[in-house]
């Protein structure tokens, strides 16, 4: 499940050079699209290895000084058909592609306590094979909020190809649709405010050790059942 939650972050923040131009470059790149908080997005995702199927949904839940930058929370929710919910809320001061602006990583997994992950503020990102976009045109993709038009690229980098449909209105990032060898992930809804735009880590997380002592201390817990959210539309959900 956590090597799923870690994917959906690299779909988010795929690995790509600064320097590429234009909107494409900018998803490419872990780039977010005009930030504010309260914007939020839900996706089906699902796995192309094991077929397996999720709910994920990304959201911009607070704001904070960095220094001199502006920080933004933002929050990733992984919920299975079955078994446990991961989510990650990460503290970023630019595209996440880069390490030097993840301030901050927190972890949450089902019912266990939030845990504070070691980031390395001297890590650097890795220069990645530049990316070779074609668009290849306008294209409608169904959701819950109805059709989305959106622009269809094929992008080839590093020896794969993915397909990538993005739409500048859609916020945060801008993805509409995304096809390639690892899954496939597809806009359910999206909107600002709500219920879907605050943070589900409420609690003062732990660090790492004091997590690993807790896990040593307890016998593995059994799955938790999850039920999938983001199925409806927020105005059905007040």
């Amino acid at each position: 499940m956590r090597s799923v939650a870690i994917l959906v972050i690299a779909v988010f923040a795929v690995a790509a050079p600064v320097t590429a131009q234009g909107v494409v470059g900018d998803l490419l790149a872990g780039k977010l699209v005009d930030p504010q908080v309260g914007q939020w997005a839900w996706y089906d995702l699902s796995s192309g290895r094991d077929s397996k199927k999720f709910v994920v949904r990304q959201a911009i839940v607070g704001e904070e000084k960095v220094g001199r930058k502006s920080g933004y929370w933002v929050e990733f929710e992984v919920v299975p058909e079955v078994g446990y919910r991961v989510v990650y809320k990460m503290l970023l001061t630019g595209p996440a592609s880069d390490p030097r602006n993840i301030v901050r990583v927190i972890e949450k997994t089902g019912a266990e306590p939030a845990v504070e992950l070691e980031v390395d503020p001297n890590a650097s990102g890795e220069e990645a094979p530049k990316p070779e976009r074609k668009p290849t045109g306008q294209e409608d993709v169904a959701t819950m909020n109805g059709v989305v038009s959106a622009e269809h690229y094929e992008v080839a980098q590093g020896g794969q190809t993915m397909h990538l449909w993005i739409n500048e209105s859609i916020k945060p990032t801008g993805i509409v649709k995304l096809e390639s060898l690892d899954g496939r992930m597809v806009l359910r809804n999206y909107g600002e405010g709500g219920e879907y735009a605050k943070s589900v880590i409420t609690e003062q997380p732990i660090s790492a050790a004091e997590a690993a002592k807790i896990r040593e201390s307890q016998p593995e817990a059994a799955p938790e059942v999850q039920t999938h959210v983001g199925t409806e539309s927020e105005s059905n959900r007040n």
